[in-house]
Parts: structure tokens; sequence; C-alpha cells
């Protein structure tokens, strides 16, 4: 349910977090990450491209999601775009160091909008 993000401004961007204003409503959408049993290993970087806390700054208009991945692990890239330009993104990637499947995750999560996807699992 990443469309929910469609039209929400994006606030600030945290180690664990995404802050966003859509309508006079702030949401945090939280990254969440498991790193499963065994060697497992789940990580994730977000990172704001334009400035934090700036009212001034454009809305999200579209969302993309690029999966990769491998024998070892899983992965994606979420980019929200505003006016054609990136606007934020979140890599993660999940997998072991064996290639056998031990439970770990990356998810995105906002129980407010309605959002609770796996960016990556393994």
């Amino acid at each position: 349910m990443l469309e929910n993000l469609i039209g929400a401004q994006i606030l600030s961007v945290g180690e664990t977090y995404i802050e966003v204003k859509k309508g006079e409503q702030v949401y945090k959408l939280e990254v969440l990450s498991d790193y499963g049993g065994c060697c497992g290993y789940a990580n994730f970087t977000t990172k704001l491209l334009y400035s934090p806390n700036d009212l001034r700054n454009p809305v999200i208009t579209s969302v993309a999601r690029k999966d990769n991945g491998d024998d070892y692990e899983d992965s994606s890239i979420i980019t929200f775009f505003g006016e054609s330009k990136p606007l934020a993104t979140i890599e993660s990637e999940a997998g072991s160091g064996s290639g056998w499947h031990y439970g770990a995750c990356v998810t995105l999560h906002c129980k407010a909008l309605d959002i609770n996807e796996d960016l990556a699992s393994w």
C-alpha cells in the first residue's frame, strides 16, 4: 500500500523512520529489521534528498520499487518521487551467508496509513 503515500510530503528521515505530512496530519513510518536466526542479516539505509523539515519540499507524486536478489539475499530500493525528481530512498537487503532462509526481513510499517510492506525478506 505504498500508494497511500501519494500526496504526502516527506518532512524528515532518520535511521529507523520516515516522517511524512499528508493534509494536516503527520505520520511516522517505521523501518523495522529482523535478522532472523543463525547467520541471517537485514540491513537498510534511508536517505532524504531534500532539506529536512522544510515545508516547501514537494509532495510525493509516485513511488517506485525495484526488487533485486540472488542466491543469498533479497533486496529492494524504494524511491519516492516528487516533480519527477527523487525525494528520498530506502535501500534494503536481507539474506544469509549460507543461502538458507532464516527469517530475516526489513519492513516499512505505518498502521494509520495502512502500510505494512516487506521490503526484503529471506
